[in-house]
């Protein structure tokens, strides 16, 4: 019996293992624990990640929605919470409510869906806005006393 409970552990192990998938890729810092993977659309939110990178060549191993990414020349490691790519949302005006995530990182409340801004200094937490977007995903996000470019709008992806 206990070899039945040890072998079937041993399996599972295994397996949640080989769900993991691995990434060579190259990024460069965006903000406060976003990277921006070099060449695509795609970003990287980290936990507590304070590596300065240009042009980096990274390992992403991802299970799932969550991860951790190896920087290969400092040998830093850092938690990754998700991975984002372009949520391809249709031109328009949006009445959204927001919360500041990290610099220039905003989640719509409630929806899934994220704001990535140029130089925004907002410190939005539940806070009432309109985001403006034109066709590509470019736009402004509008708040009280404020305005911000956006450079695009992102879902979680699961790797």
């Amino acid at each position: 019996m206990k070899l039945r409970i040890f072998l079937s552990l041993l399996l599972a192990s295994i397996s949640v293992e080989v769900m993991a998938d691995n990434y060579d890729i190259s990024v460069t810092r965006k903000g406060s624990n976003l990277y921006k993977v070099d060449g695509k659309n795609i970003f990287i939110h980290t936990r507590y990640c304070y590596e300065y990178v240009y042009y980096e060549e990274s390992f992403l191993r991802m299970n799932g929605y969550s991860g951790e990414i190896i920087f290969t020349d400092s040998g830093g490691k850092c938690d990754v919470i998700a991975v984002y790519g372009p949520s391809e949302q249709e031109a328009g005006n949006y009445s959204v409510t927001i919360n500041r995530e990290d610099d220039d990182w905003y989640e719509v409340w409630g929806q899934g869906i994220y704001i990535k801004t140029i130089a925004c200094l907002s410190l939005a937490l539940g806070e009432d806005a309109v985001l403006a977007l034109s066709a590509g995903g470019h736009g402004t996000l509008y708040l009280e006393g404020d305005e911000c470019m956006v450079e695009g709008v992102y879902l979680s992806m699961s790797l």
